[in-house]
């Protein structure tokens, strides 16, 4: 059975509104997108429900799905920027976009407010982002309507103000450099653990986001706006759209594969696959160029804020494996990537069957060893710290 035959026989998951979209204060509800990657690497109806049953009866954070919270807000177009990133009034956002998408109809809906909305792409650790690009692949417009809302309520602006411009010749030399600054460059790195050490001092972030500890981090290192990760490397604007496409692929591949399994880096993946589909909706190479542009910050940001920037000797090393291995698509690495959907079937982490999807995706389009070897690194759900502890400050 196909992925779209799949999908329509679980349309009705999709439009469920019954649950709020995060739990436990900030922790985002991942359902829809289990069931969309899900069916994408070929699940059959009967798994994709029965995960999300026991996902919403008790989600692997130990936590169930909390009902919807409705909002006696009115959102409209002339107010619907003055609550972005406040954690507020998410189904009185849901409406308005609603109207939005019925309006323009999805992919006007998306080319409207998608370019001002990505601004703040590292919001609830993008997984709004996560979730705008599988509701745009399923194209379903109830849950694109959800995922704009959903980056209007957690909005965290990655950049803000003039950059300086950048170096590297392209992608994997750019994080090359990133990786000597981090290793070499001692101002650097204690600009970096000076704020991931003290998030209280930013009194604007949202108290939710300081229980959180992972996304106050990421959130004020945005704030601060460290050149070293929010400069505009040249290759973003000088390289063809096809080829700035696959060397950042590849780039963030690689970054996974310096530390496989690894819950944070794998978010980059996601999103970035998220905010491609994104871009094919629009085919405006001058978004394309920003919209990578805000990646390519977001996601230095997100490495710093969260110390995942490996040693460079590793990444040089990792790229020399893998630099040779191209026209991978054989029968046994087929059948490898079928193995690792088949197990990705059985998972309780929805991030890993998301990791297939994507990776599976790019390896069609580009038979690249490293896709493959990356698919199969799976994840766990990471330990919440001990600010959990604390009741939910919303």
């Amino acid at each position: 059975m196909s992925a779209e035959t799949t999908l329509k026989a679980v349309w009705d998951l999709l439009d469920d509104r019954s649950h709020h979209i995060e739990f436990n204060g900030h922790l985002t509800n991942h359902v829809k997108h289990a069931v969309v990657a899900l069916a994408a690497i070929g699940a059959p109806e009967r798994v994709i429900r029965d995960y999300y049953t026991a996902y919403a009866e008790l989600t692997p954070y130990g936590f169930p799905l909390e009902p919807r919270r409705d909002s006696p807000q009115v959102i409209d177009a002339g107010n619907w920027r003055e609550f972005l990133g406040e954690r507020k009034h998410f189904t009185a956002y849901c409406a308005f976009f609603d109207a939005e998408v019925e309006r323009l109809g999805l992919s006007g809906a998306v080319a409207t407010y998608a370019p001002e909305l990505l601004g703040g792409w590292i919001g609830a650790f993008t997984h709004a982002a996560i979730h705008l690009g599988w509701a745009v692949w399923a194209k379903h417009p109830g849950m694109t309507a959800e995922a704009l809302a959903y980056l209007a309520f957690s909005f965290v602006r990655v950049v803000d103000g003039e950059r300086p411009a950048g170096s590297g010749e392209d992608p994997l030399d750019s994080l090359i450099r990133l990786s000597e600054s981090w290793a070499g460059d001692a101002a650097f790195r204690k600009a970096v653990e000076t704020v991931i050490d003290d998030t209280d001092a930013f009194t604007e972030l949202h108290p939710e986001l300081n229980r959180s500890g992972l996304q106050a981090r990421v959130a004020a290192v945005a704030i601060t706006g460290i050149a070293e990760l929010v400069d505009s490397p040249h290759w973003i604007r000088t390289l063809p759209n096809a080829e700035r496409r696959e060397r950042v692929r590849r780039a963030v591949t690689l970054l996974y594969l310096a530390q496989p399994g690894d819950f944070v880096v794998l978010h980059l993946i996601t999103s970035l696959f998220a905010l491609e589909v994104v871009l094919d909706t629009t085919a405006s190479e001058d978004l394309a160029a920003r919209v990578y542009d805000l990646y390519w910050a977001g996601a230095r940001i997100i490495t710093a804020a969260e110390r995942k920037i490996p040693a460079p000797a590793k990444l040089r090393e990792l790229a020399h494996l893998f630099a040779d291995r191209e026209g991978d698509r054989t029968r046994a690495a087929h059948d490898d990537l079928e193995v690792s959907a088949r197990r990705a079937w059985l998972e309780d982490e929805e991030h890993n069957p998301k990791l297939v999807f994507v990776l599976r995706s790019w390896w069609e389009e580009d038979p690249w060893a490293g896709y493959r070897h990356a698919a199969g690194q799976f994840t766990r759900t990471p330990d919440l710290p001990p600010s959990f502890d604390l009741p939910p400050t919303e």
